[in-house]
This record gives C-alpha cells, sequence and structure tokens, in this order.
C-alpha cells in the first residue's frame, strides 16, 4: 500500500475507535460507561450524584452491599465522595460544591464480594 491508502484508512477509522470508546447515554439520560460487568449510569445533579447499575443484558443490579467512591474534578480540584446505596440499583453521594452539567473523572465501585471494577466519565 502507498502512503495515501494508509493516511486515507487512517482517517476513515479515527473517528470509528473514537466513538466505540465514547460514553453513551443510559436509561436515566445520564452518561454510561462500561465497568467491568456492569453498565454504570451517572445523572449529577445539584450536589448529588447517583450512579445507575445495570448488568450488561440492560437488568438493574441490586446495590445493597455495594460501596463506591467518585473521584471527580470539581472547582479545579480532585474530589473524593463516598457512595452508598440508594435504592434498588443505585449508589449515591453528595459533593462539597455544585456539580457542572457534565462533570469528568472516575468512579469505583465495590460490590458486596469485593470485587473492585472502574469506570470513566470523560
Amino acid at each position: 500500500m502507498n502512503a495515501r491508502t494508509i493516511l486515507a484508512a487512517a482517517l476513515v477509522l479515527a473517528p470509528l475507535a473514537a466513538f466505540a470508546h465514547s460514553a453513551s447515554v443510559g436509561v436515566n439520560g445520564g452518561s454510561q460507561v462500561d465497568a467491568g460487568h456492569f453498565h454504570v449510569e451517572m445523572v449529577a445533579r445539584a450536589t448529588t450524584m447517583t450512579f445507575y447499575i445495570r448488568d450488561h443484558a440492560d437488568k438493574p443490579v441490586a446495590t445493597d452491599g455495594f460501596k463506591g467512591t467518585a473521584i471527580f474534578i470539581l472547582d479545579g480540584k480532585s474530589q473524593r465522595i463516598p457512595l452508598v446505596p440508594a435504592g434498588e440499583n443505585r449508589l449515591s453521594g453528595t459533593a462539597p460544591a455544585a456539580l457542572p452539567d457534565k462533570p469528568r473523572g472516575a468512579v469505583q465501585i465495590t460490590t458486596p464480594s469485593g470485587a473492585t471494577v472502574q469506570g470513566r466519565f470523560n
């Protein structure tokens, strides 16, 4: 192959690679990412972060016994927000400051068995 063919292929495939790693929108309207065996959807309102946990078949996962930590950039600083069960398939925590429309950071979730998964929201 010549250099032009390689460049053309790279230009066509680059957007597809970027799309494959982007977050999708979950059933509650928030950003959704894969984290281990789960889909994790983040909904941020005022100072409350809620993470909805679903399996890869899109069924809600009961969060009794789960715990987590959200690590997000707020007001230019990294903030750790503890997460606790908050209903059927939710973990929730309160940020020390108002959350932006699309917070950037990561969530670490620990299941009752001790398994840990992580998801990144960009």
